[in-house]
């Protein structure tokens, strides 16, 4: 039975590899997530939930989790993945995803900040704490960068 998650971790990591899926593997393992059954879920951060260390899980462990991902095998490419998220004290916050080519993982990290504000404020939300978390990458061979809120009970 699922619950309102209570803790999240952010994480983040950039990896190579033989091949983009292989590479993407490379990089959840690098994030601390690459033995978890990952479930996507929208971007909505329950109220109360704190930001934590990601805890060590027991491999095939069910995981929600809001995740941006970017894979590229074109050499010399600059790929980047962030995740935005504000926090409010008084409501619900949320989770923005962005990725992109030719960009820095601090634009990319800027840019998730920026849309994650503009959702709280179409809601007419307003957050306590912006941040974020970002990863980039310059593709060598096959390049996989991902930004991910990991939800925890």
């Amino acid at each position: 039975m699922w619950t309102t998650p209570k803790r999240f971790a952010l994480v983040s990591a950039s990896a190579e590899g033989p091949f983009e899926l292989v590479a993407l593997d490379n990089a959840l393992r690098k994030a601390g997530v690459g033995e978890l059954n990952l479930i996507p879920v929208s971007s909505i951060l329950p109220q109360g939930c704190v930001l934590s260390e990601l805890p060590t899980l027991t491999p095939g462990t069910l995981t929600p989790v809001v995740i941006s991902k970017i894979c590229s095998s074109t050499p010399g490419q600059k790929i980047a993945a962030a995740l935005g998220v504000a926090m409010s004290e008084n409501s619900h916050g949320m989770i923005s995803e962005y990725h992109d080519i030719g960009v820095s993982e601090r634009t990319a990290g800027k840019t998730a900040e920026a849309m994650v504000k503009y959702m709280m404020e179409e809601r007419g939300l307003e957050p306590t704490k912006v941040t974020s978390v970002s990863a980039g990458h310059i593709v060598k061979h096959h390049g996989a960068a991902v930004a991910i809120a990991v939800f925890l009970p």
